[in-house]
């Protein structure tokens, strides 16, 4: 019969008192301390801590306390079901190779969260954001863009009200229409420029009004917001960007929450731009909404030239003008479009 030598102590007090735990017959464990008497318990009632490189083992004897005894292959015989999975998770952990496989493996993981995962999740939440949340967090980015870096605009009333006209023309029939407004503001830090905010706000700077070649280009730009709008693009990239707590909190039905995105909605706009595939949703929204209003989607290849001209293809502040895609091959795609007719 083999015996482990350990420390016992009985659950009362502190004190060390060394003893030999053995397995005298099948199911039952001997404990033999030094001073006093030796007892025995149910096998099945003791728990085992699990190997752990070199770290003595504990026996967790319930109300007879418990003994701490180094490591050895005795435990694997008395305790069988759990010695199993010990006994393979130690054997991985010993293996570098196991252990640089995992640790790729968990690099793998996080960056597919990130690419698709994250994302995937962003989109449901934005699906679910109740419409009264929505427009309460359109109405504080406005009335913070306006405060910070919005005038009003110096366009005369009766271009604007043609523009606007123009816009609900556009916009007839789309999901949402009926939350969808045109707003124009002069914008001389920003220069030409334009964005979809939640709630169905979609801003216009005078400065793209006057570096527009006519106002069919200026659809095409709007075509491309109304885009990002009915997809949520600006919710989406908010989540993603460190808002899923504040996005839960409107699930459950706390809107405390919407001026964290309303301060963050702006700078993710106007500084990171939107991402990849938002941007080519977002034209290929307005591709075809153009071609259903017999308008060419040359017009939205026409008015990135002319942003790229003005701003270069590295400017970041442009919500549409993204470097992620490439303008140009932004360009290329609307040219294809145009002329597949």
């Amino acid at each position: 019969m083999s015996a482990l030598a350990g420390i016992w102590y009985d659950g009362r007090g502190s004190r060390r008192v060394p003893a030999r735990v053995s397995l005298p017959q099948a199911g039952v464990l001997r404990v033999e301390p030094n001073h006093g008497d030796p007892f025995e318990v149910d096998i099945a009632s003791v728990s085992i801590s699990p190997r752990l490189g070199t770290t003595p083992r504990v026996l967790d004897l319930g109300s007879a306390g418990q003994v701490e005894c180094a490591d050895g292959p005795e435990f694997d015989a008395w305790f069988p079901r759990q010695g199993r999975i010990q006994v393979a998770a130690d054997w991985l952990e010993r293996r570098k190779s196991t252990v640089l496989g995992a640790a790729l493996a968990t690099i793998v993981i996080v960056v597919l969260f990130f690419e698709f995962g994250l994302p995937w999740i962003a989109g449901r939440i934005a699906e679910r954001i109740p419409p009264v949340a929505e427009r309460a967090i359109g109405a504080q980015t406005m009335a913070l863009l306006d405060r910070t870096a919005l005038k009003p605009s110096g366009l005369p009333g009766e271009r604007q009200k043609a523009l606007q006209a123009r816009f609900r023309a556009l916009v007839a029939g789309l999901p949402d229409v009926e939350d969808m407004r045109l707003e124009m503001r002069d914008a001389p830090g920003i220069g030409p420029n334009a964005f979809a905010l939640p709630g169905g706000e979609i801003v216009m700077t005078d400065q793209l009004v006057a570096m527009a070649g006519s106002d069919d280009e200026l659809m095409a730009v709007l075509a491309h917001e109304a885009g990002h709008h009915v997809h949520r693009h600006a919710l989406r990239m908010a989540i993603e960007n460190g808002g899923v707590a504040a996005m839960a909190g409107f699930l459950f039905g706390d809107v405390s929450g919407t001026g964290t995105l309303a301060v963050s909605i702006p700078v993710l706009l106007l500084n990171n731009g939107y991402s990849r595939t938002h941007e080519r949703e977002a034209d290929q929204f307005a591709i075809d909404l153009l071609r259903k209003r017999g308008l060419s989607p040359r017009l939205l290849a026409n008015m990135l030239r002319r942003l790229v001209k003005i701003h270069g293809e590295n400017n970041a502040s442009m919500s549409y003008l993204s470097t992620h895609p490439p303008t140009e091959e932004r360009i290329e795609a609307a040219e294809r479009a145009a002329a597949a007719k």
